[in-house]
Formats: C-alpha cells, structure tokens, sequence
C-alpha cells in the first residue's frame, strides 16, 4: 500500500489517523488475465487502485470492441457515472495481465466520510482527478489527429507501446491498425 499512500500524499496532506481510518475500509485483490474488474449492466461499487498489472476498459458494439481505456500500476479503474448514479455500467474492465488491486468499497467508503471530513476530501480530489484525465482525452478524441492521440498516449502512459497489444491501441485510438503501424513505424 505503499505506492498508494505516495498517490494520496501527492493530491492531498492526508494526516497519520486519517490514512490509518482509510486503510481499515481498503481490501486487496489479485485478479488472473481475462478476468472482469466489472461488467456491462453491472453496478459498479468500487475504485480500484492497480498496483501491478493492467486493466482495460472496453464496449462491445455490435460484436465489434471498442477499446476506451488502459488502467495501470499507481492509477485507478472505475465507472464513475455508475458508481455515483447506481445504474448498470455501459462498459467492461477487464484484467489483461494478472493484477493485484486495491479495492475502495462504495459503501465502506461513504460511512468513513461521515467520521472524517480529512477523507471525504481526499476523495473529492481523487474523483477530480480521475475526471480531469478522462475529460482531457475526451477533448483530445473530439479534435486531435490519429497521430497526435498516439503521441499523447505515449506521453502519458508509455508502458502502453510494450504492454498492449497494437490491435487493442488501434481500437482505442479510433484508426485502422495499418494506420497505427504506420504512425508507430514514423515514431521510432
């Protein structure tokens, strides 16, 4: 857990007694390849910190994937709009290598908020974090070129080029994976 109180540490000043309180309601899980963090329809209750191992996430679109997402170590996975609204998700997670996951349970969660006003916080700073990163690539799909998502990608997540199959990268950069290969070949 250490990775995680250095993730906490780096968005807010969490005190000794307000980390202690939050690892009581905190449990850890090991996920195998190909197994779901969540499922479409599902309600999902959890944020899930990915300490090793990655995570993608995905839509089935008339049997076709449609790759959204790639979650890994020291970053988190969830469906925000579910976990807040209650409603079933519109999107898989699923484990692409073996993970070990720090599990943050929904309800053991909102009964530590009504204790500690110190992690009610840090979990407004962590959803805000969460939602600032989903929101910029938002906006970088909406307007930016196949190249420049690629390159952005890299930037950010630059285990993506060795740990991801190039037909789930395609899938999830929105391009024909000739198209990906060509910018990928440029890029080397």
């Amino acid at each position: 857990m250490e990775n995680l109180y250095i993730y906490i540490k780096s968005i807010i000043q969490l005190s000794e007694q307000g980390w202690s309180a939050l690892q009581m309601v905190l449990s850890t899980r090991y996920f195998t390849k190909g197994e779901y963090l969540l499922k479409t329809g599902e309600i999902c209750h959890s944020l899930f910190y990915i300490e090793t191992g990655y995570c993608r996430a995905w839509h089935d679109y008339g049997g076709q994937t449609i790759n959204t997402n790639f979650y890994f170590e020291n970053e988190f996975a969830t469906n925000i709009r579910s976990m807040k609204l209650g409603i079933g998700s519109e999107y898989f997670i699923q484990a692409e290598e073996d993970m070990k996951v720090i599990i943050f349970d929904k309800e053991k969660l909102y009964e530590l908020f009504s204790r500690s006003v110190e992690v009610d916080t840090m979990d407004r700073k962590l959803m805000e974090e969460i939602l600032r990163r989903q929101e910029k690539q938002a906006y970088l799909f909406k307007l930016h070129t196949a190249r420049e998502r690629y390159e952005y990608m890299c930037k950010i997540q630059p285990q993506i080029i060795k740990r991801v199959p190039l037909i789930h990268i395609a899938s999830y950069l929105g391009i024909r994976i000739e198209t990906l290969t060509k910018i990928h070949n440029a890029a080397k």
